[in-house]
């Protein structure tokens, strides 16, 4: 017997769980299953992802508290367990206290390590799509994703970064 461990990804809160994402948990439940048949013992985590800009404009749209939307749509989530019969170990909430100090616990020992440095970043960034851009996907100054839920690019931010110095990181 060997120790197996899958996660999903895990999705932002500002819509429902979509047929993709279902895929997704559907598929690393059967791989999970099967390693757990075979005799393998099995951590299988997935969650939600609670921070970014679009779940806070959606809440602010929604005239409600962050944490108030979130956990709305993290209840949602969760329904996915009973409703597609999942046999996850763990639904992660990055709102958490547990993760929450689990990261926070992490980041410290990759600081004491020297594993990471904090610098400048800048970048143009896209609420839209997530997704920091560069000049050349950028038409006329927007973003050149035709998706509906892509608005302007934001002028250039410069923000503080966390950067890894070790490769074992990567």
């Amino acid at each position: 017997m060997t120790n197996k461990y899958i996660t999903t990804t895990i999705p932002y809160v500002n819509a429902d769980p979509h047929i993709g994402f279902a895929l997704e948990i559907v598929q690393a439940d059967t791989w999970a299953r099967a390693q757990n048949l075979s005799g393998n013992s099995v951590v299988f985590n997935t969650g939600t992802d609670e921070h970014g800009a679009k779940i806070y404009e959606k809440a602010q749209t929604e005239n409600k508290d962050t944490q108030d939307y979130v956990d709305e749509y993290a209840v949602k989530f969760g329904n996915l367990k009973p409703a597609l019969n999942l046999s996850y170990t763990n639904f992660i909430r990055t709102t958490n206290d547990d993760h929450i100090k689990a990261a926070q616990e992490f980041w410290n020992r990759c600081a004491q390590n020297g594993d990471i440095y904090i610098d400048k970043y800048k970048v143009k960034y896209c609420v839209g799509c997530e997704l920091a851009k560069t000049e050349s996907e950028l038409f006329d100054g927007k973003c050149s994703d035709s998706s509906p839920t892509c608005k302007n690019c934001l002028p250039e931010l410069c923000r503080r970064a966390i950067f890894t110095t070790s490769a074992t990181l990567q």
